[in-house]
């Protein structure tokens, strides 16, 4: 999207090089102040260079970073914003953040609870009589806290365009009653995009708001000051967009646009879009909870549950109300990633010791560079480190229960040897009938462990597939980035 803005040459060839005179006197006549250049944070600018050099080699053409460290916070914006019509990026450049959403929807259903107006452990039906799945014993045990951590078995993604009103969520709920259940109810973690569909249409219901987006806007953009944060587009258009952009993976290719719009019913799981100086403001609130004022939004107490380690996840990770939790060389971290069409965002913070970072992104293989700066954050800051894990030796008869075609939602996992080397093959299905996200190329995989392979070459090196077996000991399930995949019968 273009940002409306006056362009120097309109001003006429002697007065652009009177203003670009100016501004060059300027910047050599002004020389920056010994407190300014004492106030450059080391480390954030190590990070940067890092970012940027990332960016480069992996060919993501944009990104935004902020960080907020002991009350002091810091920003920038590297690279451009689009490839047909580049401007530079900046902390006030626009980024659809994907399922960095989702805990602004859960944050809501707190604020919620907190006033009495609903019951976490009670039953979703409860507040939402025309829920059902087809597995009727999980619909009727689905509790409202259940929404926010992964358990609940039933299909997890729903991508159909049913409506753009305000009615969308409600048709949602009621169409949610064909789902099939995959994994038994409370039994398997696996992330569920459609919970969050639930609980946006449980926030409108509940408290009788003309819409979820509405509600959201309420509760949390305008007291948080987040002026810049929206659902609608069009309800941003003086600001500056970044557009997405698909995944280059043969490394000379240049990245071309990619945008599909998300269906209105998908909003409450992935469909802010904002800039890192509002999400400085989010972060904030993480700490303290309180509004732009100073007044209280949420309890500290709620707050400490979100955070809180409540149900166990993938390898290391929990889950608290949405934010996955994982201890890091003994720091406590929570965090949420984000991925739409062409961008991929993520947001990590220490809350004890009142630091984040977010890091905004307008490339499909993005995660490789926000992985990365978080990564390097997290060292320069607290000297820690992620403990991977690695590949190693291991016989083919300890990889051959990995071999078939395992099936998701949203995409497929096809297993197999090319002689005695396990290779994986991402086949992503089309959402709404468009091929939003490209294949990539076949990835080596190896053994990491009893029962648990690893991507070992690629754009998703480092990747880590876990077996699930069932009570007889026979796989059962692949859990592998956060999706449970289940064999090919």
């Amino acid at each position: 999207m273009k940002a409306i803005q006056l362009k120097t040459g309109a001003l006429g060839p002697a007065l652009h090089l009177l203003f670009t005179g100016l501004v060059i006197s300027a910047m050599l006549t002004v020389p920056m102040s010994a407190a300014a250049q004492n106030n450059k944070d080391k480390r954030f600018e190590e990070i940067k260079s890092e970012a940027q050099r990332l960016m480069d080699e992996i060919k993501v053409p944009g990104i935004a970073i902020g960080i907020i460290h002991d009350g002091k916070v810091q920003m920038a914006g590297l690279g451009i914003t689009n490839i047909t019509d580049p401007q530079p990026v900046t902390e006030n450049t626009l980024f659809y953040i994907g399922s960095m959403t989702k805990p602004f929807t859960s944050t809501v259903v707190l604020k919620m609870s907190e006033r009495g107006e609903l019951d976490l452990e009670a039953p979703v039906r409860q507040y939402l009589p025309e829920f059902a799945v087809l597995d009727s014993e999980a619909a009727e045990k689905a509790k409202v806290i259940d929404l926010f951590q992964h358990r609940t078995g039933w299909q997890g993604d729903f991508f159909e365009d049913i409506s753009s009103g305000e009615e969308a969520l409600e048709k949602a709920v009621r169409a949610f009653r064909f789902l099939p259940q995959r994994t038994p109810y409370g039994e398997v973690w696996a992330y569920n995009n459609v919970n969050f569909i639930i609980a946006g249409r449980l926030i409108q219901a509940v408290s009788r708001a003309r819409s979820y987006e509405q509600k959201v806007e309420d509760e949390l953009f305008v007291p948080l000051g987040m002026t810049h944060t929206s659902f609608f587009m069009d309800r941003l258009m003086a600001d500056r967009f970044a557009v997405g952009h698909g995944a280059v993976f043969d490394g000379k290719s240049e990245p071309q646009v990619s945008f599909t719009p998300f269906p209105r019913v998908v909003y409450p799981a992935g469909a802010i879009l904002s800039n890192v100086s509002d999400m400085m403001k989010w972060l904030q609130f993480q700490f303290d909870g309180k509004d732009k004022d100073g007044n209280q939004l949420l309890s500290a107490k709620l707050l400490h549950k979100a955070h809180s380690p409540l149900v166990q996840g993938e390898l290391s990770e929990y889950t608290g109300v949405t934010w996955f939790v994982e201890d890091i060389g003994g720091v406590r971290t929570a965090s949420h990633a984000g991925r739409t069409a062409g961008f991929t965002a993520k947001m990590l913070f220490v809350p004890d010791k009142k630091f984040g970072i977010v890091v905004l992104t307008n490339g499909d293989r993005g995660i490789e560079v926000y992985d990365a700066v978080i990564a390097l954050a997290l060292k320069k800051y607290f000297n820690v480190e992620k403990k991977p894990l690695v590949a190693i030796p291991a016989d083919r008869s300890a990889l051959e229960p990995f071999e078939g075609l395992w099936l998701g939602d949203n995409e497929d996992y096809k297993l197999y040897f090319d002689n005695d080397q396990l290779m994986a093959e991402r086949l992503i299905k089309p959402v709404g009938g468009v091929q939003v996200f490209e294949n990539p190329p076949p990835i080596s995989m190896s053994s990491a462990g009893k029962d648990m392979v690893i991507m070992t070459d690629g754009a998703y090196q480092g990747v880590v597939g876990e077996l699930r077996r069932d009570k007889s000991g026979k796989p059962a399930f692949l859990s592998m980035q956060h999706r449970i995949f289940r064999r090919e019968k």
